[in-house]
């Protein structure tokens, strides 16, 4: 079984309920998951600025909470003893916290199942400064706040998409384990969104995990496969070992056909994330580092966070 750390499903949910479609769940993605055997994931909502449903935040949350109480193969999980066999075990989140009002906005976001959240998408917001933002800043005084919070209820907190200084300053306020939830390694493909061998040990020294992600800039662009990303998985386990490795694929075939090639060509969809266990099958990793992997050490983390 595999365990998604990062895919932007919540998004198109929104996007297709604004066109009146329903029914998005079950008609076309429990199948996709399902054939590729990923059983759980972290679903996100995109949400910068600039983005679906900014300026009417709680209408998409609406959205997302109606289209997943029709969703019968769907588990929210919100507590330690919520994941489902025979179910998609689904931790909801929000990619970017630039929509919310304030603090007691997070409670009531927090109220509606959501367990998950980035600070910020790239942007700087009134909590923390993105990777796109270069005036090298960091966590506001009320993003400090806001992870003290996030502490107190039990939410994952999710370093990818953060400046250099907000990630320094999330692990210097945060309690709790973190998770970077797709980002690969600088020191192989030397992007921005990618995590320096320091941050990652950063990330390890707290037991947090990184999702290595099938997005070709992030992986090899002149190479972009399988391979490719399992190059990342290798250098992960020989700077921090596996216990600190999960997979968050970001896949983005299912948000229109500008996005049918933002992935690796042999794994584009949640149809070939097996793909990703074969070639670690073909380079000998064991059968338990596989399982921590795919899904054990993503659901260790956040069993850790969430509350009873």
């Amino acid at each position: 079984m595999i365990f998604d750390t990062h895919t932007d499903i919540l998004y198109n949910i929104v996007e297709k309920r604004l066109r009146g479609q329903r029914g998005i769940v079950e008609s076309y993605h429990i199948p996709e998951l399902l054939e590729g055997n990923v059983t759980g994931g972290i679903w996100t909502y995109y949400t910068d600025v600039n983005q679906l449903l900014h300026n009417n935040f709680d209408q998409a949350i609406h959205y997302i909470i109606e289209e997943l109480e029709e969703s019968p193969d769907v588990q929210v999980v919100t507590a330690k003893g919520d994941w489902a066999d025979h179910k998609v075990n689904v931790i909801l989140g929000l990619e970017s916290l630039a929509s919310l009002r304030d603090i007691d906005h997070l409670v009531e976001i927090y109220e509606k199942g959501f367990r998950h959240a980035m600070l910020t998408w790239n942007e700087k917001n009134q909590f923390a400064t993105g990777i796109g933002c270069k005036d090298g800043t960091g966590l506001s005084l009320l993003g400090c706040e806001l992870i003290q919070k996030m502490n107190e209820l039990g939410m994952v907190i999710d370093v990818s998409h953060a400046s250099i200084q907000t990630f320094e300053d999330i692990l210097s306020v945060t309690k709790e384990p973190v998770i970077a939830s797709h980002s690969n390694c600088y020191s192989i493909t030397p992007h921005p969104r990618n995590l320096t061998d320091e941050q990652i040990k950063e990330i390890a020294l707290v037991d947090g995990v990184i999702g290595v992600t099938a997005v070709p800039h992030f992986t090899n662009q002149l190479k972009p496969d399988v391979e490719s990303l399992v190059d990342h998985i290798d250098y992960l386990r020989e700077l921090v070992g596996t216990r600190h490795i999960a997979l968050g694929f970001d896949f983005m075939n299912y948000l229109g056909d500008g996005h049918l090639e933002s992935n690796l060509i042999d794994c584009q969809s949640a149809c070939s994330a097996n793909n990703v266990i074969d070639e670690l099958v073909n380079r000998g990793y064991s059968s338990m580092d596989i399982d921590g992997i795919t899904h054990v050490n993503a659901k260790r983390v956040i069993n850790h966070i969430l509350k009873d």
